[in-house]
């Protein structure tokens, strides 16, 4: 007999370890025994979801006492919900990870195999593999009009990612160049209840404007945001974004030398959470030192997107596309034939991609 059966323990402890053991274990068990939403700036919330709708979610908490919480949908970053498959916490590490055609299988399977009964748990998985799909569209417009149709039906369902819907759609609609419809929507977004998602709608307007070259009328807008006391959950990013805006502006003024300090300090600032932002700033930062004749500067910029944003499928082709032509204007041109193969390999119906296939670019 081992040393391990000549130890004396009382049956009850031992099956009492057993069962920690096995419970343990189980998959369901050590994820979450309860629904669980993930919130920006603020404390986690586990319980019963009770209520789900398009402002707000609806929790009945038991411990440390029972009690309804009620969560803004704008403070929402994510619900693990009672009987998902093993799927959705990699499918929703891909998503934030821009590995978009990994997430959309997941959250595929996540519709096939999770056990929730909860009905807005089947809209979540809908809602992602939406998601994935309109940023995967950003980077390739032959995929926006099949994005558009999966977003246009989601943002009539009564759920809390309606308003992130609506807001992907408008981009979506900006991108085709479908400047009434992007407008109507982003209005609908400037509709919401909260600051922050106000805040982003008259961003998402003056990206419009400058689309449609009225740069005062988007000068205007940027302007009033960045005004703007950034107190509640996501109001910062949209003040910085507005400032991100207002450099743009200017550059497209040929007022380099005032976006730059801008520019420079927002680099410093921006939350290392928010990639898009973190992104647009690097890559607007190297326009301003590009049309400043500061060419070594700019290409250290636009690498920086490449290397540590990649993911940022907006921002990424067209750092792709400024390398490819400053590496080539500095004397290397290897780099410059590597930015320009990577950039038709990964986004061959990028603008940037068809702009590097014409002569006149």
């Amino acid at each position: 007999m081992s040393h391990f059966f000549t130890c004396r323990i009382s049956p009850g402890v031992l099956l009492g370890t057993g069962l920690f053991l096995l419970l343990g274990s189980h998959p369901l068990l050590t994820a979450h025994a309860a629904d669980t939403v993930v919130r920006r700036g603020s404390k986690n919330v586990s319980g019963d979801i009770a209520s789900v709708d398009k402002s707000e979610v609806t929790v009945k908490v038991k411990v440390p006492k029972e009690e309804t919480v009620t969560i803004p949908a704008n403070e929402i970053v994510s619900i693990s919900w009672t009987g998902e498959a093993p799927e959705a916490g990699v499918a929703r590490s891909d998503d934030n990870g821009g590995r978009y055609a990994k997430a959309i299988e997941g959250y595929q399977k996540c519709l096939q195999t999770s056990k929730t009964t909860n009905p807005a748990a089947k809209l979540d998985f809908e809602f992602g593999i939406a998601r994935c799909t309109a940023r995967q569209a950003l980077g390739e417009p032959a995929q926006i009009d099949a994005a558009i149709k999966t977003l246009e039906a989601f943002k009539s369902q009564e759920h809390y990612r309606h308003y992130e819907a609506l807001e992907l759609l408008g981009e979506l609609q900006l991108a085709k160049r479908d400047f009434d419809k992007a407008a109507t929507v982003f209005k609908e977004l400037g509709r919401a209840p909260w600051k922050s998602t106000k805040m982003a709608a008259k961003v998402q307007l003056a990206r419009l404007a400058i689309a449609e070259q009225k740069l005062d009328d988007a000068l205007s807008q940027y302007d009033s945001v960045a005004a703007e006391e950034a107190a509640g959950p996501g109001e910062l990013p949209q003040k910085q974004a507005a400032q991100l805006g207002k450099a743009r502006v200017l550059l497209l003024q040929q007022k380099g030398a005032e976006a730059l300090p801008l520019l420079e300090s927002l680099v410093n600032d921006i939350d290392g959470d928010e990639t898009d932002l973190q992104a647009e700033a690097y890559l607007r930062q190297g326009d301003c030192l590009r049309e400043l004749g500061r060419d070594k500067d700019a290409i250290l910029a636009y690498l920086r997107v490449d290397l540590l944003f990649a993911a940022a499928r907006t921002q990424h082709p067209e750092a792709l596309y400024q390398l490819s032509k400053l590496w080539a204007k500095v004397g290397q041109a290897e780099r410059a034939e590597e930015a320009r193969d990577r950039l038709a390999e990964s986004y061959p119906g990028s603008e940037w991609a068809t702009k590097l296939k014409t002569p006149a670019s």
